[in-house]
C-alpha cells in the first residue's frame, strides 16, 4: 500500500542532443543522442521517490497505445502503484520532443495527449486510503485539473490528515494567480522555480517570492534557482541552501527529482535542512545524466555520493533570472 500520492501529467519524452537549431529544409542533422525515456511530471517524481524506498502510487491519464503501456510497465517495474493511471479511450499518450542543447539547456514541442482530460474526476474518494502525503505536479499544464478542481482535492487530502505539496509548469497562457490562488490555501510545501515564482509574485528576488506566496495561503514555500541551489521559508525561518557542483549533461526533470528528495527526507524524519540538502543533491544527480531519473540511485547511494560532493557557496541576497522555466 502506498503512502504517497504523486499526480499529474504522463508523457513520454523523446531527447535528442545536440540540437541547437532544426536542419533546413529537406536537411539532414546527426545528433549525438537519441533516446526515448520516461517523461511527465508524476513519472519522473514517482519512479525517483521509488528509487529512494518511498511506498508511492502515480494518478494520470495515458492513451490505449504502446507509449501508455512503456509508462505503465517502466514504473511498474520500479516499484510504483499504478492502478490509478486511467487509459484514456480517445486521446494518444502525452509526447514531448525534448531539444538539448550542447550547454545542457532543453527546448520542448509538447502534444498534451491524454492529460488534457485527466481531472478531480479520476480521483475517487478511495484514493486517499492509506496516504500520508500527496504531491501534485504539473500545474497549468493539466486543463482539467487546474484551478478550483486541485484545490478541492489538495482541501479533500488535507481534512484527511494528509500533508499536500505543488509544483508548477511555466503558465503559457500568462494567466498565473488566478488560477493558482485557489489552490494555495491547501498547500503545505509550494516549490516553483525561481522564473515560475518571479512570474507569479512579479519580483525576482527569491526573498520577496517566498513571503508574496506564503501572504496568498502556501504554509511553506521552497524555490528552486538553479546553480544557486534553492531559497526556503519553512515554518517562519528563511534562507539559502547551496547547489552541488557538477557537470550539467541534461536538466530534464531536475526539479521532479529535487521534490523526490525533499519529499523522501520529510517522509523519513529528517530535519528540514537536510531534507532540503539532499533535494539539491537528487536535482544534481539528475541534471549529470542523459534523462529525467536516469541518475537516481538508493536513498543510502545518494546519500553517500552527497557527502562526496563540493557545493557552491552560500547564496547571499540577490535577484534571479526571470523568464520561461527552465525545468520540468
Amino acid at each position: 500500500m502506498a503512502d504517497l500520492l504523486c499526480l499529474g501529467n504522463f508523457v513520454v519524452d523523446v531527447i535528442g542532443k545536440p540540437l541547437d537549431r532544426l536542419p533546413a529544409p529537406g536537411g539532414l542533422l546527426l545528433l549525438d543522442t537519441l533516446e526515448t525515456h520516461l517523461g511527465g511530471n508524476a513519472p519522473n517524481c514517482s519512479l525517483a521517490l521509488a528509487r529512494l524506498g518511498v511506498d508511492v502510487a502515480a494518478a494520470g491519464r495515458v492513451g490505449r497505445d504502446l507509449y501508455g503501456r512503456f509508462l505503465i510497465e517502466e514504473l511498474a517495474r520500479a516499484g510504483v502503484d499504478t492502478r490509478w493511471v486511467g487509459l484514456d479511450p480517445e486521446r494518444p499518450t502525452g509526447l514531448t520532443i525534448v531539444a538539448v542543447g550542447a550547454d545542457g539547456e532543453r527546448s520542448f514541442m509538447h502534444h498534451f495527449g491524454a492529460n488534457a482530460s485527466f481531472g478531480a474526476a479520476d480521483l475517487p474518494e478511495q484514493v486517499f486510503d492509506g496516504i500520508a502525503m500527496l504531491h501534485a505536479t504539473a500545474f497549468f499544464v493539466l486543463p482539467a485539473m487546474d484551478g478550483a478542481p486541485l484545490a478541492r482535492v489538495l482541501a479533500r487530502a488535507r481534512e484527511g490528515g494528509v500533508v499536500t505539496s505543488l509544483d508548477v509548469c511555466w503558465d503559457h497562457s500568462g494567466r498565473w494567480m488566478e488560477i493558482l490562488e485557489a489552490c494555495l490555501p491547501h498547500v503545505d510545501y509550494f516549490m516553483p522555480s525561481a522564473p515560475e515564482a518571479a512570474a507569479i509574485a512579479g519580483t525576482d528576488a527569491p526573498e520577496e517570492m517566498a513571503h508574496f506566496l506564503k501572504a496568498h495561503g502556501a504554509r511553506n514555500v521552497i524555490i528552486t534557482c538553479a546553480e544557486r541551489g534553492c531559497f526556503a521559508l519553512i515554518d517562519g525561518q528563511q534562507g539559502w541552501e547551496p547547489a552541488f557542483a557538477v557537470e550539467v549533461r541534461d536538466t530534464t526533470g531536475a526539479g521532479d527529482c529535487f521534490a523526490a528528495g525533499f519529499l523522501a527526507g520529510l517522509r523519513s524524519g529528517w530535519p528540514v535542512r537536510r531534507c532540503l540538502r539532499f533535494a539539491n543533491a537528487c536535482g544534481a544527480r539528475a541534471v549529470s545524466a542523459i534523462g529525467g531519473t536516469t541518475a537516481i540511485a538508493g536513498l543510502e547511494e545518494m546519500q553517500a555520493w552527497m557527502t562526496t560532493q563540493r557545493q557552491y557557496a552560500p547564496a547571499g541576497p540577490s535577484r534571479c533570472r526571470a523568464g520561461s522555466s527552465r525545468r520540468r
